[in-house]
């Protein structure tokens, strides 16, 4: 009887211990998922900030001057963002130059916008968008569009009306 009874007492406190156990694995991976997305919301809110330089800008209709503080603001950001892989914005654009022909702006930076925006390179693209700046009408009207990966704006659209 006496054995039986040691026997029952044994098995009471394994099965305490496998509890226990268990409801210290159930927290411990409670609090990872709430860790981990926390991790995430940040990371969101990272990426909000970053594209709020921009998405102000993005419109129909808009004015030179707000093209002009736009180009301002992409120099900016990019020079920030050297050497930084997904961090690099650069313009895709058509503006009327002569009689009513539009022609591509080039050097605006598609060509380094995965990863290759080193020191040299970035402030080549910025000379660039400076140069696109000064071409800017303020009579006219422009259409500008964003374009995002990862959730990051990588590229913005300038059309002229």
């Amino acid at each position: 009887m006496e054995n039986a009874s040691k026997a029952l007492i044994i098995a009471g406190a394994i099965l305490i211990s496998i509890l226990l156990i268990a409801v210290s694995v159930y927290i411990y991976n409670a609090s990872q998922d709430t860790i981990t997305g926390a991790g995430s919301s940040m990371n969101q809110q990272a990426r909000d900030a970053y594209n709020s330089k921009f998405t102000s800008y993005v419109k129909d209709n808009a004015s030179a001057t707000d093209v002009r503080a736009l180009i301002d603001n992409i120099i900016s950001s990019n020079n920030e963002n050297v050497n930084q892989v997904g961090k690099f914005v650069y313009i895709d654009t058509e503006i009327v130059y002569y009689s009513g022909s539009t022609k591509p702006a080039n050097g605006l930076g598609e060509s380094v916008a995965d990863g290759g925006n080193t020191d040299p390179v970035v402030s080549a693209v910025a000379a660039n968008m400076s140069k696109l700046k000064a071409k800017i009408n303020s009579g006219k009207r422009y259409d500008i569009s964003a374009e995002y990966n990862a959730g990051l704006i990588y590229k913005i659209g300038i059309v002229e009306k």
